[in-house]
């Protein structure tokens, strides 16, 4: 009984910590990074380097775990593995099971002889291993030949997974063995310079197929990283109230984001996949262009967060995972390249279409598993056994 309400207790304290943590900025960053890569997929010509949106997901993912994590280990002396790893299927299976469940019904029923091609790649999808599952069979993400893997998309979100699995536990290691904060971040930042290094010593010019250097988790944990180092040295609470006055705070601030924008914007505008320039550094500008941005949007006053914050941005960033999940199947399965070029009319279609259907999944299967009824339920259960107890003892 005490158990149960304690557990009770444990989450509203919980719940509390992540709704102060809300920054409406970081939607807006999430918006811009999967509209980059929809656009790079639609093959606009101004988003050569779309495909970095990706990178931009990593470092924001780092930034927002760390943060987290910190945040729990500074408030409680601990952290919970469990309960992250638990809110992180929550948060994530509902909607990767609904899409691989669609894609293999549609092969199924619609292109059966393609289906044994897809089940490798379905099964690495299941289990998070997609990126390492196209190295290994030497699937090119910008020389395919031939119909495109419906689940191609689906390499980052290993990698994040990734990630997830084995960060908090060595971050809990490091709280817990390393005292000194400095020396801590020094050994992130080493891990870091190693998985920079190794994806310039990987890479050669002239090299086509960039798949090893591309979907390693080695070789793009850099921008993780990055993110997790900004949330060591900047985390989100100390911007507090006292500090949203701060005039030049707010424009020094405002002048970092600004030039981390720009310089996104540029690298999507101006690069592409076979540039050398990417693999020997310049995807680490990228993240570090990406880690000023979200250091000017998680201030609550600063002009970059109320624009990337503003309620249009807000909505896109909110269900930005589940337009992540949607679109690739959609382009591929429902509009193939092979059926013609891209014209107005089909792209609209096709953007109304990864809208429609990924509302759809965040109102009634990912929103409702991640703060749904059985949270409800199960803290009525708790009250109404704790006032049973109660009962009882008088």
């Amino acid at each position: 009984m005490e158990k149960c309400v304690m557990d009770y207790k444990r989450e509203v304290a919980t719940d509390k910590i992540k709704k102060s943590r809300y920054m409406p900025g970081l939607d807006g960053i999430r918006a811009f990074a999967v509209f980059t890569v929809i656009a790079y997929h639609l093959g606009f010509g101004w988003a050569s380097g779309g495909f970095l949106g990706v990178g931009v997901f990593f470092v924001l993912s780092g930034y927002l775990i760390t943060d987290l994590l910190l945040m729990q280990w500074e408030n409680t002396g601990q952290i919970n593995l469990r309960n992250f790893w638990v809110r992180r299927a929550k948060r994530l299976l509902p909607g990767q099971l609904l899409v691989l469940l669609v894609v293999a019904i549609w092969i199924t029923v619609f292109n059966f002889s393609e289906l044994a091609n897809l089940w490798g790649d379905w099964l690495a999808s299941l289990f998070y291993v997609t990126n390492w599952w196209f190295i290994f069979n030497d699937v090119g993400y910008f020389s395919n030949f031939g119909e495109p893997s419906p689940l191609l998309h689906f390499w980052s979100l290993a990698v994040e997974e990734q990630f997830y699995l084995v960060w908090p536990f060595l971050l809990l290691l490091g709280l817990r063995f390393i005292h000194k904060r400095k020396l801590l971040i020094g050994f992130i930042l080493i891990c870091t310079l190693a998985s920079t290094l190794g994806m310039a010593f990987l890479y050669q010019p002239g090299l086509m197929n960039t798949s090893r250097i591309y979907f390693g988790t080695d070789t793009r944990m850099f921008a993780l990283l990055i993110g997790a180092i900004l949330a060591f040295c900047l985390p989100s609470q100390m911007f507090a109230e006292k500090n949203t006055d701060n005039k030049a705070l707010r424009i020094s601030l405002d002048i970092i984001g600004a030039t981390g924008l720009a310089i996104l914007f540029w690298m999507i505008w101006q690069t592409n996949q076979y540039e050398a320039f990417l693999y020997c550094g310049g995807m680490v500008l990228q993240s570090i262009a990406t880690a000023s941005v979200i250091l000017a949007a998680i201030h609550p006053s600063t002009w970059i967060s109320r624009v990337l914050g503003c309620k249009l941005l807000r909505w896109f960033g909110v269900r930005s995972y589940g337009i992540y999940l949607w679109h690739y199947p959609i382009l591929v399965l429902f509009f193939p390249l092979s059926e013609g070029g891209n014209s107005i009319v089909r792209t609209f279609i096709q953007i109304v279409m990864i809208l429609l259907i990924a509302s759809i999944s965040w109102r009634f299967i990912e929103q409702p598993i991640r703060y749904g009824t059985d949270r409800s339920m199960w803290r009525k259960i708790c009250r109404s056994n704790s006032t049973a107890g109660s009962t009882m003892k008088k």
